[in-house]
């Protein structure tokens, strides 16, 4: 009993001590804080004003020059040095003016102006001309009994004037000078803290702000800078710090901070060690069972150790696929260059002083099975092949093709070789045959998306250069491909893009089949040449049109004026003239009945996905042609006839699944309209990711 009261005690007192402890540690803390706070701030303050005056200096210093030059010049020297009649004399003060106006004019950007005067003359060389010694005075409020001074210094609305006696110049010439520094301009470095400065030369003090004189600063709240040139001061007063506002804001931090703490001490004992007790307790702490508990948290702590390598494993894998996405997307120029600029120095293909681009593409997709998985270890070859050559990336562009940024290190011979060598591996042994498009060499990075467009713009002629596995830019000869062809699939474009009445994406074609690049200085040879290929794609367009809109007779549109074309600026202007014309009447063809059409494929489709069809079958039952079937499928469904299949079947494959889980892959291929199950799971596989079987759950 008297051990727990004594506890009791104990706890009573610490209870109170430690608020009384805690607080006085926050109190010298505060005190320690502001100290530090207060001598940084004076420190910054001394260095803020040396710097401040530095730049000062250098136009006092250059100021001084200016007036030694002045003195020296033989305008002065002229006036006050030699004796001169009065007519001799009014020349020379003529031209010492003109010389000092001059000066001043020169030198008053930096914010300061020169006037002087002799004692014994009743004159003083101004700014203004050669004024009244006592209109001059009264002017800029000097007192009557100046020249009695030595020296004076004086405000006058945004000027302040230095006064200064020379002394005997030559043959008892008495000089004063006066030194006229506009505030804002010559004092710019500290405009906005003029109230802080002081300008001194002995017997007279002034504030270049809007401040009185002073009379009352502690020396150990300023610092004073000698001014040799004009035997004056510049003083520095150290704006006032508000020691009781620094201590407050210190105290109130560090109550905060002690408040935080106790807030994390308070969360700590709840959600950890509270819980951790309670665990002990469970498991047996008293000694009943505790071996086994012990080694159940054990497994668990390893368990959980593991997973987290996982995430390790796979947070970095994630990282990998995030900066080849980000490649991916600047090669394709889907973003720009500020999307790469954080990984650029981890990723050694960024870092390249010369590379090229390849496009590796499947000749004939579709006579090639499974283009999935043979792609794939394709992609595993080409990186063994050039692992330990070159620097290398490369990317996935599509189910089809891969494009690789190659460091150029090899010669152009050297890499067909070798080029020609890989593809034909991958034809002898994963039955794959690739059109290879090698670039040029590029050295900046940002030219890296162009030089994949010329890597596809090479492959548009891959048919021409069938027998020919590897293409290099310079293969399509200036004199024959490049004067007079373009790509039929650029025709097919052209064709969609017309009968769609789609206006823009008709003039992107037209500026792709006239490339300069390509047509510059055609001659007359290939310009018929030329005329005939767009004479034939004009009258595909039309044979279209015409199966689209029976009432129309082609021969109003003139296409044999194409033919008569004589250079390559009139042919383009009369073909892409009859484009649009047939464009405008594609436009004007009402197609109302695109929702009768949308519903007669939508019901071919659900009558008929489970065996075997084809757009010929849906263009007869359509009572249209082949090509026109497929330009209104895409017109009205979004998507070629072939995608929109594809996934109409496996959104079928779901629905029975949905209904019958134990149903085969097998026997679900063939009720979705597949005589083939590898053929479903490669579809499957290239929409969804993943084969049907593990996507279900089935044995495949």
């Amino acid at each position: 009993m008297k051990t727990i009261l004594k506890k009791e005690y104990w706890n009573k007192i610490s209870n109170k001590l430690i608020p009384i402890f805690v607080f006085l540690i926050i109190f010298l803390l505060t005190i320690y804080n502001t100290n530090k706070i207060l001598n940084q701030t004076q420190k910054e303050n001394l260095q803020k004003a040396e710097e401040l005056y530095q730049s000062i200096d250098k136009k006092l210093n250059f100021l001084n020059i200016t007036l030694y030059e002045l003195k020296t010049s033989s305008q002065f020297k002229a006036y006050f040095s030699e004796n001169s009649s009065i007519s001799e004399k009014r020349y020379k003060r003529i031209k010492l003016y003109e010389y000092l106006k001059k000066t001043n004019t020169i030198y008053n950007r930096l914010g300061f102006s020169i006037e002087f005067f002799e004692k014994n003359e009743n004159l003083v060389f101004s700014n203004l001309g050669v004024m009244d010694k006592t209109q001059y005075f009264k002017y800029n409020n000097f007192p009557e009994n100046l020249e009695e001074k030595q020296k004076f210094l004086n405000k006058v609305g945004e000027k302040i004037n230095f006064v200064f006696y020379q002394g005997s110049f030559e043959k008892n010439s008495n000089i004063y000078w006066i030194i006229s520094l506009d505030r804002e301009a010559f004092f710019s470095e500290i405009y906005f803290e003029l109230d802080n400065w002081y300008l001194t030369n002995g017997n007279f003090n002034i504030n270049l702000g809007k401040k009185p004189p002073f009379s009352d600063i502690i020396p150990e709240k300023m610092i004073k800078f000698k001014i040799s040139y004009f035997n004056g001061d510049f003083i520095y007063s150290f704006p006032k710090i508000n020691r009781v506002e620094i201590f407050s804001y210190e105290l109130f931090k560090l109550i905060v901070i002690a408040g935080i703490l106790y807030f994390l001490c308070y969360l700590l004992k709840l959600f950890i060690i509270e819980p951790v007790r309670s665990l002990a307790t469970k498991i047996g702490y008293s000694g009943k069972n505790i071996k086994q508990e012990v080694k159940f948290i054990e497994q668990k702590i390893e368990e959980i150790t593991l997973e987290n390598k996982n995430l390790e494993y796979t947070i970095s894998d994630m990282k990998v696929y995030q900066n080849r996405k980000k490649i991916k997307d600047f090669l394709l120029g889907l973003n720009n260059l500020e999307s790469i600029q954080d990984i650029i120095s981890n990723i050694p293909v960024l870092n390249l002083k010369n590379y090229r681009v390849l496009i590796l593409e499947i000749l004939d997709v579709e006579v090639t099975d499974n283009i999935y998985d043979k792609i794939k270890i394709s992609k595993e070859f080409v990186s063994k092949y050039f692992e330990e050559e070159v620097i290398y990336e490369i990317v996935d562009i599509d189910y089809k093709s891969i494009a690789i940024i190659l460091e150029d290190k090899l010669s152009e011979e050297e890499l067909e070789e070798v080029m020609i060598c890989l593809a034909n591996h991958c034809e002898r042994n994963f039955k794959l045959t690739f059109s290879i498009a090698i670039t040029k060499e590029y050295a900046k990075l940002n030219e890296m998306p162009r030089a994949y467009k010329e890597a596809k713009k090479i492959l548009d002629y891959k048919f021409v250069f069938k027998q020919k596995r590897v293409i290099f830019l310079k293969d399509l000869d200036e004199t024959q491909t490049k004067k007079y062809y373009y790509p039929i699939e650029i025709e097919a474009k052209l064709i969609t893009k017309t009968l769609n009445a789609n206006e823009i994406g008709i003039k992107r074609i037209l500026d792709e089949i006239f490339d300069e690049s390509n047509t510059a200085d055609i001659d007359k040879k290939h310009l018929k040449e030329f005329s005939g290929l767009l004479y034939n794609s004009l009258g595909r367009i039309l044979i279209q049109l015409k199966e689209m809109n029976s009432d129309i007779d082609p021969k109003i549109f003139s296409s044999e004026e194409i033919l008569r074309a004589n250079d390559l600026k009139e042919l383009r202007e009369k073909f892409e003239e009859k484009i649009l014309d047939v464009c405008k009447i594609a436009k004007e063809k009402d197609e109302d009945d695109n929702s009768d059409i949308k519903n007669k494929i939508e019901k071919y489709l659900e009558d008929n996905y489970h065996i075997d069809i084809s757009l010929d079958n849906l263009a007869d039952y359509l009572g249209h042609s082949f090509k026109y079937t497929s330009i209104l499928f895409k017109k009205v469904m979004g998507d070629n006839f072939k995608n929109y299949l594809n996934i109409y079947r496996i959104e079928k494959a779901k629905e029975i699944m949905a209904e019958n889980k134990d149903i085969k892959i097998k026997d679900l291929a063939e009720r979705i309209g597949y005589n083939s199950s590898n053929t479903f799971i490669r579809i499957f596989r290239k929409y969804e990711g993943v084969s049907p079987g593990k996507y279900f759950g089935l044995n495949e």
